[in-house]
């Protein structure tokens, strides 16, 4: 059954080419290795061997999709793996199970394991920190930030929806957001929000990052929609 966030993906989305371009830089010009193995029928299996949310498996589909492979899942997209499950198979389990050609299910290999391994250590990360803020009693939302790997950004954030955090704002054009740099060149906070406003409209937020009580006051009278607290003390 396909995981409830892969219709978060376009059918047509930019995100098939990255894929498409990840296979070409692996395979440029000639593969050798394929000449070596050749086209016959294998099977092949993806193992986990670490506790963690699986995470990444339409990405991985898509890989496999592109190199003409048939796959079956035994698990599904979000669900965790405990050490308990991994201890009573021997340190690790069948996830997946891909057949096809050999040399074709070689292509695909190492692509569709970096974008699995990537996807899950960051899911699983956000579902272990939401986890630890739920049992603390933190009301609050855990949120990611745009500070993801340049070309992987769909990819990462979609893993932290699958862990069960925020991805907050996903490019420049998601959210304004006026941080130190943007109030110094304007000259204050209401200045830098008043020109915000006037180009991006009603329907986009404007988040403000100020360090003082009184950078806080100032950004809300200015209307800002969110105070971010950066360093922020209130003595």
């Amino acid at each position: 059954m396909a995981s409830k966030y892969a219709n978060l993906l376009s059918v047509s989305g930019k995100w098939k080419q990255q894929i498409t371009d990840y296979l070409t830089e692996d395979v440029p010009s000639f593969d050798y290795g394929a000449f070596v193995v050749g086209n016959k029928p294998e099977t092949a299996s993806l193992y986990m061997k670490a506790e963690g949310l699986i995470c990444g498996v339409p990405f991985a589909d898509e890989v496999f999709r592109q190199c003409e492979l048939e796959v079956e899942w035994h698990y599904q997209e979000g669900q965790y793996v405990t050490s308990g499950q991994l201890v009573s198979s021997n340190g690790k389990i069948v996830v997946a199970t891909v057949k096809g050609p050999a040399n074709k299910i070689l292509l695909a290999e190492r692509t569709a394991l970096n974008l699995l391994a990537r996807s899950s250590g960051i899911a699983t990360q956000s579902y272990v920190t939401k986890k630890l803020a739920d049992e603390s009693g933190y009301k609050g939302l855990i949120a990611g930030t745009r500070k993801t790997t340049p070309g992987l950004r769909q990819l990462e954030k979609y893993s932290m929806l699958v862990g069960g955090v925020d991805p907050h704002r996903y490019d420049l054009s998601s959210m304004v957001m006026l941080k130190d740099n943007h109030i110094a060149s304007t000259g204050s906070i209401t200045e830098a929000v008043k020109s915000a406003r006037s180009v991006c409209g009603f329907a986009v937020k404007v988040e403000v990052e100020v360090s003082t009580e009184k950078d806080a006051k100032e950004a809300i009278d200015a209307g800002a929609d969110v105070i971010m607290l950066d360093n922020f003390s209130a003595l």
